[in-house]
């Protein structure tokens, strides 16, 4: 095989892999799973945001996330992650009270 026609056939191999890669990528844009929680305690004058994962995880959980930008997967029937929840939620709204 001469040097030009080996160096299109790993061009045209390359850039389909890159396609297929692409693609796998775009498919979970977004998406952020919990495998397993996090079972230690995280002080809550640490914590500055929470978010739900999405309905489409096996596993729902919540993700508290840290001053210093560390992502925690975290049990939502926990009631240490329930007061975690309500502490950031004040934080945010100071003067409302929740019943």
């Amino acid at each position: 095989m001469t040097p030009l026609k080996m160096l299109l056939l790993v061009m045209l191999l390359l850039g389909a892999s890159l396609q297929v890669t692409h693609a796998v990528q775009g498919t979970n844009v977004g998406r952020e799973c919990c495998l397993e929680y996090f079972k230690g305690a995280v002080p809550l004058k640490r914590l500055k945001m929470w978010y739900k994962t999405s309905r489409d995880c096996p596993k729902k959980a919540i993700v508290l996330v840290t001053v210093h930008n560390k992502s925690i997967c975290s049990d939502p029937k926990d009631t240490k992650v329930k007061k975690a929840v309500r502490y950031l939620k004040s934080m945010r709204h100071p003067g409302l009270q929740e019943s």
